[in-house]
């Protein structure tokens, strides 16, 4: 049998060690229920070619990481996909860091349009809070819910098992289960 002392402090070194994680969660979600979204800087360069570039849609990510390069910009970090719009190809290619847009000017053939879009950090924190994170932190974010629950259920349990608060701990969770209900009642169908 776990002595009661042990799992205070069981519980409070998991606890702490899911703080930060659960703080992110808390604040990131917090800042978007209030309509506060996230934000993108977003720069734009047109660069002038001797050639028409409209119909070499395979010379686009050459043309893109070079353009990059010159300019001191880093690529991004995911994958780039050729995407057709108005008959036209272009380069979108995104990633954690940042997210290019590279193809011909509407107006001229022979510029291209090199539009670099730049997360916020609150918008790469909303990145990881959507599960959009490398595997590393979402096993993370995984394991931080397990122990939520851990401390949660060892939480109620105890409560339960301590006679002068049995009633206290009922009394709670039927009150947050009426909350809970009356609350996804009154926002999915009113």
């Amino acid at each position: 049998m776990i002595r009661r002392y042990t799992l205070v402090k069981i519980h409070m070194i998991l606890a702490s060690v899911i703080f930060p994680v659960t703080l992110m969660f808390f604040i990131t979600g917090a800042l978007y229920i209030s309509d506060i979204k996230p934000g993108t800087s977003k720069e734009e360069f047109r660069i002038t070619y001797n050639q028409s570039i409209q119909g070499n849609p395979a010379l686009l990510k050459g043309l893109a990481e070079r353009a990059m390069r010159s300019r001191g910009i880093s690529e991004p970090l995911g994958k780039a996909k050729l995407k057709v719009k108005d008959g036209s190809y272009y380069l979108d290619w995104g990633g954690r860091n940042h997210r290019i847009k590279f193809g011909p000017s509407a107006a001229d053939a022979k510029v291209a349009v090199l539009k670099v879009y730049t997360p916020s950090w609150y918008n790469q924190f909303m990145r990881l809070h959507k599960g959009k994170g490398k595997d590393a932190f979402d096993i993370f974010v995984i394991v931080s819910s397990i122990i939520m629950m851990l401390i949660i259920l060892s939480g109620t349990v105890t409560g339960l098992s301590l006679p002068k608060l049995r009633s206290t701990v009922y009394y709670s969770m039927g009150a947050g289960t009426l909350i809970f209900g009356g609350l996804v009642i009154y926002s999915q169908f009113f």
